[in-house]
């Protein structure tokens, strides 16, 4: 798995940083949502979905980011 920068982790607005990127997550979710209910199932149910395993990575980046400011005392 290749590593990626860190550096956020240390940032005081960290926790925006992932706020920010779960929205991203979220808001593909929720247009999938209304595009399966309005327009198209397949289109709606593919975007939903990927807008919701985009979030998986955000939490486990987001206990990470947890586990390291911890060790360095933040």
């Amino acid at each position: 798995m290749p590593r990626y920068d860190d550096s956020a982790a240390y940032a005081s607005n960290w926790r925006v940083v992932l706020l920010a990127d779960a929205g991203f997550g979220l808001v593909g979710a929720l247009v999938g949502l209304v595009i399966l209910a309005t327009v198209h199932v397949v289109i709606g149910a593919m975007l939903a979905s990927a807008g919701l395993v985009y979030l998986f990575p955000v939490g486990r980046r987001a206990r990470h980011w947890a586990a390291l400011r911890r060790e360095a005392g933040l």
